[in-house]
This record gives C-alpha cells, structure tokens and sequence, in this order.
C-alpha cells in the first residue's frame, strides 16, 4: 500500500501518513504544489467570480455582465493554459447553459459555423496532400527557388504565405503550405530534435497568412464585410484603390516577421541541404504520380478554385468538404486515416471560440464594451483625426485576438464609421485602418483558423503566440497608424 502511495507524487493528492510518505513533505507540501500547479486556473476563478459580484452596469444586461466574466476567464486559459485548450472550449459550451445565456438546444448551433466546418476541411485535405506526398513535391520547387539556407528558406515561406494568402485566400495557402511544414521538421529529425525549428516553421505560415490577408479584398471575409459597409455610405473602394491603400504594409511586413522569427526562434540547422536530400529520394522511390496522386491533386486545385470564385455564395467551410467527400468516394482515401489524421481538439477549440463570439454580441456585451472603449478614448482627446483612427485600429486589433476577425469587423465596424461621420473624419480611412487591425491576429491561438490550424501538431504553446505576436502586433499598429494612414494615406489623397 505505501509502494502504491508513493508511486508517482505527481498524479494528485494522495493518502499521506504520519507526518506524509517518506521524502514527499506531507499533506501541506501537497496542497502547496496543488496551489502553484493550477495558479492561473485560480487566478482566473478569482477574477471571474469579481466580475460576476460586481453590480451590472448601466447599459449591460445581466446575461452580458454574465458574458464578459467567461471571456475574461477564457482569455486567462487561453494564455496560459491553465485547462487544455479543447476543454476550455467546452466550458465555453456548459457556462452558457449554466447561466441561461443560452438554452441546451441553442448552443450547439452557436458553436457549428462555417469556419469550422473549414478548419475540418482543411486538416483533411493537407493530410489526404501528405498521403499522396504532395506536399513533398511542392516543398522540393520552394527550397529550389529559395536555396536551403533557413533564412531564405523562412523569407521565401513568409512571402509566398503572404502573397498567396492575398489573392487565393488564406484558406488555399494554409493548406498547402501547414503539410510543408510539418513535413520539413519531420524530415529534420522530428519535433523532439529540432524543437526550434518546429516553432519557427508553424509561425512562419501563421503570421505569414496573416500579413497577406490584408492586402487586397479578397484576402479575407473582412475585408469584403468593410467594403460593404463602405459602400452602404456610398464609399466604393475598387480592388486597385485597396491594394494601393494596404499592400504596402504587407510587403514591409514580410521581412519583418521573417528576422523577428529567426531572432527568436534560432533554428537548431542552418541549412536544410539534407531535407531537400531527403525529399528527392523519397520521391524517386514513389516513382512518377500515380493515377490517385494526381486525382487528389485536382481535387485540391478543384477546392481552391472554388473558394476564390464560389466562397461568397457556398462557404469556404462547405466547398472544402466537397473535396474531402469527393476523396472518399473516389476512394483516394478512407475514413480512418482521415479521422487519425485529423487534429479534433483544433476542430473543438475554433468551435468554442465561434460561440463565445456570437455570445459576446448577442448579449450586447461586445457592444457595451466597444462603446466604453470610445468613450474613454474620446476623454483622452482621441476623438477626431489620426488620434480617432489610432483609437479604433487598437480597439479592433484587440477585439480581433479574442473572437474570429469577421465577427470583429461585423460589430466594430458600422460603430467606427459612423463615428468617423460624426467626427468629421474620413469614414474610408476609418474603415480600411478597421479592417486592417481586425488582421492582426497574433496573439492567441483562437484569433485566426490560421493559428488554430498550425498549433494542432503540438509543435506550439498557446504562449508561443504571445511571445512572438506581441512584438510584431505593436510593429504591425505603429506601421499601420503613423507610416500607413500617417503618411502614405496623405500623400495619396485619401484624407
């Protein structure tokens, strides 16, 4: 019985005896391990019941007081990690339920969107991609363009993640290039050899799409939101007008995220020599395409022409299953595999993120907040001009790390312009500088189906995200704000 109660200190409490089992401390050692192991889980119960006991402000329902005290809470988890990810996604679920936010029936529906019905597609297909070692063929072209030094090897994956993310969306790249990637780090002895590497490798297409996205409209469903906005004011902006107003910002970008990367995630090889190596002799041993590999291959292709011609009508979510569907039936490759494959908690995380969102502003708790947020700018004598426009883009920024950036943009945006009216300030500035902020999706895991794709092979920590998006979320405002709409904006006439 002692043996058993001194076989792994770690699993919990257990029963001690006089004094606790031998070389454990006792009982208070226990309980002070148990404290320190789950400090942030508490620290964000403390908070969370603070919020809760607080009287309802003017303005707020109960049920949105309710909903700020989980989206504080979930922002802490989220963090830190102090519950794992999917599971916090679940309490996302049950606290609705709990609190009467929502009914039993309602929930689910909150947490089945499109956007996750698309982050399922596409783990799907880069894993029919691997099977067929797709991904390979493309990594081999990529490092024969770039060289197999890492630094061209990172430079030239954040500048096809941002250029494609621009103009094929930032769906098609994601699934192209998240294989690639975890393929270069297999091929570099795995995740446990090459840790660094592994980080640098998933960020690089993270950031890289992100930095693409807001480029032109149709790097992403914000961009189309704003322009619709736009021009329900009578503003139209043309595709040309919004690549001049925000491409120059990516291109700044590219090798920015490509040094602050390398900085701080020193790879542990300075040359992939060896992978491109290795990725030949694997493709000389599968011999040409086969029949299938190519199939899958116009398959995919298939996918990617229908999210840039058919996404606005169907879905990126629905047109990704097709492929997925079509690949089973044609027997390319069985459900099994696809569902050892498939990385679910990622599937159930972006679920609970969908929820929270919707929660956020079907309670007016987004809203509440939004305006407190102006109204404290506006006594900082932020209320007009590049000031007002600094204001809103950090509003949006922030707001956009905590809820998908469409949802963002969709609640922000219309609030923003018609303060931009009122203001006297130009609605057209206010609103791209919105939309451009809504991109900046650096900080956690839940801000992007980009970061919640890359961080299922279990390569990254949700704090990963923070380390390394702090930095560029603050370069990628202060460019936006004073080199962007500062300077650039002047001198093209927009204001």
């Amino acid at each position: 019985m002692q043996n058993y109660k001194n076989k792994d200190k770690h699993t919990g409490f257990q029963l001690p005896g006089p004094g606790g089992p031998p070389g454990n401390g006792g009982f208070k050692r226990q309980l002070v391990d148990f404290f320190k192991d789950r400090r942030w889980l508490l620290l964000g119960i403390v908070i969370f019941a603070l919020v809760i006991c607080l009287p309802t402000p003017d303005g707020l329902s109960n049920e949105g007081k309710y909903a700020i005290g989980l989206w504080i809470f979930i922002v802490i988890c989220f963090l830190t990690e102090a519950v794992p990810l999917p599971v916090t996604a679940m309490i996302i679920g049950t606290y609705q339920v709990a609190t009467g936010i929502h009914s039993f029936q309602e929930v689910p529906r909150t947490f089945m969107d499109d956007a996750v019905v698309f982050i399922m597609g596409v783990l799907m297909l880069g894993a029919l991609l691997v099977k067929y070692n797709i991904h390979n063929k493309v990594a081999l072209h990529m490092l024969r363009i770039s060289g197999t030094r890492i630094d061209r090897v990172v430079l030239g994956m954040v500048a096809f993640c941002a250029l494609s993310a621009a103009f094929i969306t930032e769906h098609a790249t994601v699934t192209i290039m998240f294989p690639i990637g975890v393929g270069i780090v297999s091929l570099s002895g795995g995740i446990k050899k090459v840790p660094k590497l592994g980080k640098l490798m998933m960020l690089t297409i993270a950031y890289g799409v992100i930095i693409g996205g807001m480029a032109t409209p149709s790097g992403g469903a914000r961009n189309a939101l704003m322009l619709s906005f736009l021009s329900g004011i009578g503003i139209h902006v043309s595709y040309g007008q919004w690549m001049l107003m925000a491409l120059p910002l990516t291109l700044i970008l590219i090798p920015i995220v490509t040094y602050w990367l390398l900085r701080l995630f020193k790879p542990e090889v300075d040359d992939l020599k060896e992978v491109l190596e290795r990725i030949q002799q694997e493709l000389n041993a599968d011999g040409p395409m086969t029949k299938q590999a190519k199939m899958a291959l116009v398959i995919f292709l298939g996918v990617v022409v229908g999210w840039v011609l058919f996404s606005r009508q169907f879905g990126v979510g629905n047109i990704a299953m097709v492929g997925v569907i079509l690949a089973v039936i044609l027997r390319l490759v069985d459900w099994n595999y696809l569902q050892q494959k498939t990385q679910w908690g990622v599937v159930v995380l972006y679920a609970g993120a969908i929820s929270m969102g919707k929660m956020l502003v079907s309670t007016g708790a987004a809203a509440w907040l939004a305006q407190k947020i102006l109204y404290a700018a506006t006594a900082f004598e932020v209320a007009k001009g590049l000031p007002l426009l600094a204001a809103t883009t950090t509003i949006t920024a922030f707001v956009t790390n905590t809820m998908a950036d469409g949802p963002a943009v969709a609640m922000l945006g219309p609030v923003f312009i018609k303060v931009a009216e009122l203001a006297d300030t130009s609605p057209l500035a206010i609103g791209v500088a919105t939309s451009l902020g809504a991109a900046f999706s650096y900080l956690l895991v839940i801000a992007t189906p980009a970061n919640a794709i890359v961080y299922g092979p279990g390569f990254l920590k949700a704090s990963d995200f923070l380390k390394a998006g702090s930095v560029l979320f603050v370069i990628s405002l202060v460019l936006s704000i004073i080199g962007l709409a500062g300077l650039w904006w002047f001198a093209i006439g927009i204001w």
